[in-house]
């Protein structure tokens, strides 16, 4: 090490450390990270009975800061350490366990007993010079980069590829794919888990395809029902586009192909029909070039909104870009074609959610965001034209269909919503089932203070009917601080639950899950 890198390792010590101003509502509640590893065998069934015919394994993935952030005012949602809770199902018996993701940024952090880099919102503020020289830059690099930032100027794409390094907390989704369980956060690498112990095994690129310096891979690629082809792409960081690729079921690359957009923005999730790709270019724009900044991803409605569709299997068709007006998706709940057009089941938000809006104050209090609502777009590819029609008032978010019918005409999918007026410390307070065929929709609302997860479809048997099935999440009941284990009939969420049973460890708010029959 050399005397730049001491003197800038004394000055950084002698940084004085942000104080909270005010309570950060992702460190509070259900939201607070649980600290710690485990093992729980034997849940306790508090109601009903656990279907015999359930056998495999839930895995949910949630963000948690292993050790206090560097600047907790600034801390957000997604900036927390992937942390897995398994529940897995045999026999009518639930044993669960829970184990952090090992990334390169978790176990440099665990090396040195303390957090190391900031978020989304403070990465250039609050990341240690000791994190920095962890990853490979020099002191004159860092100087060198912080007079580029005064000069309006971002990182070299080298220099980028490290950097994203810091923020790869792999705790967004977890699927299996190419014969792997794979945890996923965009704009980073995948990690590959032991199904059973959960270990890390260690970062997974797919045999080199798919590379963390461009793009990595969103934490929603698309699994085609049947062939298990995985339709994946991550977006640019630095500049406008995405990297989009087809893979086998045996994860080998199939199909590469860079496609341009006009500015870089945050993408989070796309759909995929039985012949199409299509991708949601909305201005949460993406400002690499000014990592000082409190805020990364900035709402810039003025950039413009819209839909790019391509064929999904052909390596050169063009992309048809569709203007819209501007809007955010975070998810989408499945796409089909209809003929000469396409439809999509979104759930659309007026404006970038879970960040303030000009991206230079401290995180809204929750109740703060805009509502998403459930939206289906159908989108005329001959003459552009698109109709919309909302499918309820109630905000809603983390939708799904009965994964039997991905990519294809769908009649049922279900949601997490959110009813007024008691859901005051959680997000969402009820499960709602939509029935598109006769535009029904129905809610389970669940109670004082009891908060969801996002549900997930599981047949009840492999040749089913469409809907016949369960729901199973995990719910919060935020007056005894414990987390359920819900199993619902999914077309009749009236009834009495299935089985409701009793979590060992608390389930904090989290992102998605997968279901793995026979897993565990």
């Amino acid at each position: 090490m050399g005397l730049v890198e001491d003197l800038l390792l004394t000055l950084d010590k002698k940084r004085p450390r942000p104080r909270s101003v005010r309570p950060n509502p992702y460190l509070e509640g259900n939201f607070a990270p649980v600290g710690r590893e485990g093992d729980f065998p034997s849940l306790s069934v508090l109601s009903g009975e656990v279907p015999r015919e359930l056998r495999g394994t839930l895995y949910r993935m949630s963000p948690g800061p292993r050790f206090e952030p560097p600047n907790p005012d600034l801390y957000h949602w997604f900036d927390g350490d992937g942390m897995i809770d398994a529940f897995v199902i045999e026999d009518g018996r639930v044993s669960q366990k829970n184990r952090w993701v090992r990334t390169e940024k978790w176990r440099l952090e665990d090396r040195a007993g303390r957090a190391l880099y900031g978020g989304l919102r403070d990465l250039a503020r609050s990341t240690t010079i000791e994190g920095w020289l962890a990853l490979g830059f020099s002191g004159q690099e860092l100087v060198g980069l912080q007079a580029q930032a005064m000069l309006g100027k971002g990182p070299s794409p080298e220099q980028l590829e490290r950097i994203l390094r810091a923020v790869d907390r792999s705790n967004t989704s977890i699927q299996r794919m190419a014969g792997r369980l794979l945890t996923l956060v965009e704009g980073s690498a995948a990690h590959e888990i032991d199904p059973v112990t959960l270990e890390t095994r260690g970062s997974f690129d797919f045999g080199g395809a798919i590379q963390a310096g461009k793009g990595g891979m969103v934490a929603h690629p698309k699994i085609e029902p049947g062939t298990e082809t995985v339709y994946t792409f991550g977006y640019w960081g630095g500049r406008g586009g995405l990297s989009y690729h087809v893979l086998g079921k045996d994860g080998a690359l199939r199909l590469s192909r860079d496609i341009e957009a006009p500015f870089p923005a945050m993408m989070h999730d796309f759909s995929v029909t039985e012949t199409r790709a299509v991708f949601y270019h909305l201005p949460a724009v993406l400002r690499m070039d000014d990592l000082e900044s409190p805020n990364t991803v900035r709402w810039q409605p003025s950039r413009g909104a819209r839909i790019g569709v391509v064929l999904r299997d052909d390596p050169h068709a063009p992309v048809r870009w569709y203007e819209i007006p501007p809007c955010f998706v975070f998810h989408p709940m499945n796409a089909y074609d209809d003929g000469h057009a396409v439809v999509l089941d979104i759930v659309r938000y007026p404006r970038l959610p879970l960040f303030d809006p000009g991206g230079e104050t401290m995180n809204p209090g929750i109740e703060e965001y805009p509502p998403g609502l459930l939206v289906r777009l159908r989108l005329d590819l001959d003459t552009g034209a698109i109709t919309e029609t909302v499918l309820d008032d109630a905000p809603c978010e983390f939708p799904v269909v009965d994964g039997r019918f991905a990519m294809r005409r769908h009649r049922y999918g279900w949601v997490a919503a959110r009813l007024w007026p008691n859901c005051g410390r959680g997000i969402m307070n009820a499960i709602g089932r939509v029935d598109f065929q006769t535009g029904e929709v129905r809610y389970r609302n669940l109670g004082r203070s009891t908060y969801t997860n996002e549900p997930l479809f599981l047949p009840r048997a492999k040749d089913a009917p469409e809907g016949d099935g369960y729901l199973i999440t995990t719910v919060y009941h935020a007056d005894e601080g414990e987390s359920d284990l819900l199993i619902l009939d999914a077309m009749d969420l009236d009834a009495e639950p299935v089985a409701v049973v009793r979590a060992r460890q608390r389930v904090p708010y989290g992102f998605h899950g997968t279901w793995i029959p026979g897993a565990g």
